[in-house]
């Protein structure tokens, strides 16, 4: 275990905070493969229209996940009994913005995802795990050790060949590019690149704001989570209404997609965001973005085997360079405490055998 003490963006000192790398770990990687289940579980629980397209839905889904998220939670903190706590703990600027930024967030990329290529929806929100990083190591002085910005540096590469920013054919040769301008097949394409982007900046700010207030009881602080995603979603949705897309999600979802929706809800909500709040308890920020990639493995595989996408031997080998990157912090801080426990158990020196 490791104490930090963290500086609260007012400049106050907040208390020493005991950090458990290995639940963080853990946890961390768990959020990360139930976050790369959202591609597949959002399309098939989002209607097609008319036209063949799927309807912008993607704010309704994540206002779905935080909700449920805020519900499972609350029955959690009952059945433990930590409802004193829950009225006890005093709400603060990190908890409410934290909450906001997850929720806006995931409503932004899922609705990205609809109106852009999944390339640049998936290449705009992970900018968000290395803002999240230099948010870190400027206000709370995080330090990024070399061999960490390495680790940070492979799966920010790999996820670039898993999602074909980065390619090689044999025709063409080695191809880096992102497509950013207007697409015929993407009309709203433009909104959807602007959606993508934000999606990673509040991404990045939701796990830097993390970060703090690590006193708070990992189930209180995962309520108030969801509850302040759940407003960030409908903000969201709000807006999509009002300028881009006005379709109702009650009156065009049928009933195997609302089926599907639950489980989407459940893993991708309850599961996979409750358990970011519990990685971000305990891990610093530059640990916690290289895990994030993982989803990125998750979705390639899950879309070479459900979706029939193609699997290329260039994003078969940024996916390997993303799980080498993702769990060098995990092996390192495993060596570390083992080296601690074992000059803990060896007797001082000069001592009699």
């Amino acid at each position: 275990m490791n104490n930090t003490t963290a500086v609260a963006p007012d400049g106050t000192v907040l208390p020493t905070q005991i950090m458990n790398k290995k639940l963080g770990f853990v946890a961390m990687l768990l959020s990360a493969t139930g976050m790369g289940l959202v591609g597949t579980l959002g399309r098939l629980a989002t209607p097609i229209d008319p036209d063949g397209n799927r309807y912008i839905i993607g704010d309704f889904l994540a206002f779905g996940r935080m909700t449920t998220g805020a519900i499972g939670m609350l029955l959690i903190i009952l059945a433990v009994k930590k409802l004193p706590k829950l009225k006890e703990t005093k709400l603060s600027f990190t908890v409410i913005a934290g909450g906001l930024a997850i929720g806006t967030s995931l409503a932004l990329y899922v609705s990205s995802t609809l109106m852009t290529s999944i390339a640049n929806a998936v290449f705009l929100i992970y900018t968000g795990p290395l803002f999240s990083a230099i948010l870190a190591w400027i206000f709370l002085k995080e330090k990024i050790s070399l061999k960490n910005a390495g680790f940070l540096g492979l799966v920010f590469i790999g996820m670039l060949m898993t999602i074909g920013i980065i390619n090689y054919t044999t025709g063409a040769g080695l191809e880096i590019g992102l497509q950013l301008g207007s697409d015929p097949a993407f009309p709203n394409k433009v909104m959807g690149d602007i959606f993508g982007l934000g999606s990673g900046v509040f991404y990045g700010l939701a796990l830097f704001f993390y970060r703090y207030r690590g006193d708070i009881d990992s189930e209180v602080r995962g309520f108030w989570n969801f509850i302040f995603g759940a407003i960030g979603a409908i903000v969201v949705m709000i807006f999509r209404m009002t300028t881009l897309d006005d379709t109702n999600p009650l009156s065009v979802m049928t009933g195997t997609n609302w089926l599907w929706a639950v489980v989407l809800f459940l893993v991708c909500g309850l599961f996979a965001i409750g358990l970011l709040v519990v990685a971000g308890k305990h891990l610093l920020a530059v640990e916690l973005s290289t895990i994030a990639y993982w989803e990125c493995v998750v979705a390639l595989i899950l879309g070479a085997l459900i979706w029939k996408e193609s699997l290329t031997l260039i994003g078969a080998i940024g996916g390997l360079l993303i799980i080498v990157g993702g769990m060098g912090p995990v092996f390192g801080e495993l060596s570390k405490a083992r080296k601690r426990r074992s000059q803990r158990a060896a007797p001082p020196a000069g001592t009699p055998v």
